[in-house]
C-alpha cells in the first residue's frame, strides 16, 4: 500500500538513545531548501548525511540532502538533475536511499517523460542506472549501507484497455568492474527479481494479478524486501534471499499471520525494511483492505528469524498508540540495534512519529516530533532518525533546534 496522502511540510530530525540506551533526545528542525517550499527527509546514513525529496523552485522536485553534524550541517545540497512533476510523480516521495559511502539511489525524469533510476553524490556528476529491455523507466528504491546494492522497479505503462494498468518489475542493481580502454571501471548491472509465478492471474487470490513489484529494503548481506500489488492493492510481503555462492535470488512470501501478541490471518501484509540480523519492517491490514472508506485497520508489523541465519520469519503485530487495532499505522525503519521507527494514531485520531524496539514490541512511544502530524521514516546506528512534521495547512517555517529530555 502505497502511502495514503500527501504531504507539504517541513522536515525533522531526532536523535535518541540506542535500544538499549539512554533516551535522551534532541530534535534539530532542518525545515525546507533554499527557494523551495516543502520537503521530507527519508534516509539517514551512519555518518549523519539524510536524504530525501523536496522542491528547489516552483514546479521542480528533486532529491534533497542535509548533513545533522559537522561544519556543513543544516546546509541543503541538492541533485542536479530534476525529478519534474510528470508521470514520475509516481516514484518521488518514498523511494530514495544513502549509503555510509555517500551514495544517494533515486529516480530523476528522463527525457521520455519516465522516472530513470539514478544515483549520485554530492558535487558530483550522477549515472542513470538503466531499465529493463522495453521497459519505460525504473526508479532505485533504496541502498544498502556499504553502497554496493540498490534496489527499486522497472516498469512499463500498459496500452491495453483492459487488465492492469503497468507491468512494474521488482529489480536489483549491482556494483561491477569492467575494463575500458586498458582501465577498470565501476558499473551498474540491473537484474531482474524472481516473482515465482506470484504474480500471475490468480496465484495468490482469485481474479488478482499482481502486477507492480519493487525491492524496499536491502541489507549489507544481500537480502532484499518488497512487495507485490495489484492495482486495487491487494498486497504481499516477500523477501528474496541470495542463492548459494551468490547467484542470484530466489524470493519467498513473508507469514500473513500474526503470533505476537494477536493471532490473525491477516490478508494484505507489506515489507519496507530490513536490517543486518534479518529483522523487518512494515505493515499489515486487518480486515478485507487496507481502508474501509474513511476507516482505516493498517497495523505496524515486524518479521524475526527463528533462529539467526535462519530462513523461516515469525510475525508480530507492533502495538499502537491508541492500543487498537484501527487507524493508519506503519513501521518504516529499523536499524541494526532493533529500533524501529515509523507512524501510529494515538486515542484521538492523531499520526505522530513513533519508535517501537524488536526486544519489546508492545510498548511503543511517540518521539516527541513538533507539529500536529508527524511520522518518522528511517533510524541509523546511532540513533538519529529522520521524518517529516506539519503544523495545520499553515506555511512552512522556519528551521529551530528544540532539546527534548
Amino acid at each position: 500500500m502505497r502511502r495514503l496522502f500527501s504531504i507539504l511540510s517541513l522536515v525533522v530530525i531526532l536523535v535518541l538513545g540506542s535500544a538499549q540506551g539512554a533516551r535522551a533526545q534532541k530534535t534539530i528542525v532542518a525545515g525546507h531548501y533554499p527557494g523551495g517550499t516543502w520537503a521530507e527527509l527519508h534516509s539517514v546514513n551512519n555518518l549523519g548525511v539524510a536524504m530525501g525529496w523536496g522542491d528547489v523552485a516552483e514546479g521542480d522536485v528533486r532529491m534533497v540532502g542535509v548533513p545533522v553534524f559537522g561544519p556543513s550541517a543544516g546546509n541543503w545540497f541538492k541533485c542536479g538533475k530534476t525529478s519534474g512533476v510528470s508521470t514520475n510523480d509516481d516514484w518521488v516521495d518514498e523511494v530514495g536511499g544513502i549509503s555510509d559511502t555517500g551514495l544517494i539511489v533515486g529516480s530523476i525524469k528522463g527525457i521520455n517523460g519516465c522516472a530513470q533510476a539514478y544515483a549520485w553524490t554530492p558535487n558530483h556528476t550522477g549515472i542513470s542506472l538503466g531499465a529493463l529491455s522495453g521497459d519505460c523507466g525504473s526508479a532505485a528504491i533504496t541502498v544498502n549501507h556499504t553502497g554496493t546494492l540498490i534496489v527499486g522497479s522497472s516498469y512499463r505503462w500498459s496500452d491495453e484497455s483492459t487488465g492492469p494498468s503497468a507491468w512494474v518489475t521488482p529489480v536489483a542493481w549491482t556494483l561491477e568492474t569492467e575494463w575500458r580502454d586498458g582501465r577498470s571501471m565501476a558499473t551498474w548491472k540491473i537484474h531482474k527479481l524472481p516473482t515465482a509465478g506470484l504474480e500471475q492471474l490468480g496465484a495468490v487470490w482469485p481474479g488478482v494479478t499482481l502486477n507492480w513489484w519493487g525491492g524496499y529494503g536491502v541489507n549489507d548481506l544481500g537480502q532484499i524486501v518488497g512487495d507485490g500489488w495489484s492495482d486495487n492493492y491487494d498486497e504481499i510481503a516477500v523477501v528474496w534471499n541470495l542463492m548459494d555462492e551468490g547467484h542470484g535470488w530466489k524470493v519467498q512470501q513473508l507469514p500473513h499471520q500474526s503470533s505476537y501478541p494477536n493471532v490473525y490471518d491477516h490478508k494484505y501484509t507489506e515489507a519496507l525494511s530490513i536490517n543486518n540480523r534479518g529483522e523487518i519492517t512494515g505493515d499489515a491490514n486487518v480486515g478485507d483492505g487496507w481502508c474501509v472508506g474513511d476507516v482505516c485497520t493498517t497495523l505496524p508489523a515486524l518479521w524475526k528469524l527463528d533462529s539467526p541465519g535462519g530462513r523461516t520469519w515469525k510475525f508480530t503485530e507492533l502495538t499502537t498508540l491508541s492500543g487498537t487495532r484501527t487507524g493508519w499505522d506503519v513501521a518504516w525503519g529499523i536499524n541494526d540495534l532493533g529500533d524501529i521507527v515509523g507512524v501510529s494514531n494515538d486515542a484521538n485520531g492523531n499520526w505522530l512519529a513513533t519508535r517501537w524496539t524488536t526486544s519489546n514490541p508492545t510498548k511503543p512511544q511517540v518521539l516527541g516530533f513538533p507539529g500536529d502530524w508527524s511520522q518518522a521514516f528511517q533510524v541509523n546506528n546511532f540513533g538519529i532518525v529522520v521524518g517529516e512534521y506539519g503544523i495545520g495547512d499553515s506555511p512552512q517555517q522556519a528551521a529551530a533546534i528544540v532539546a527534548i529530555h
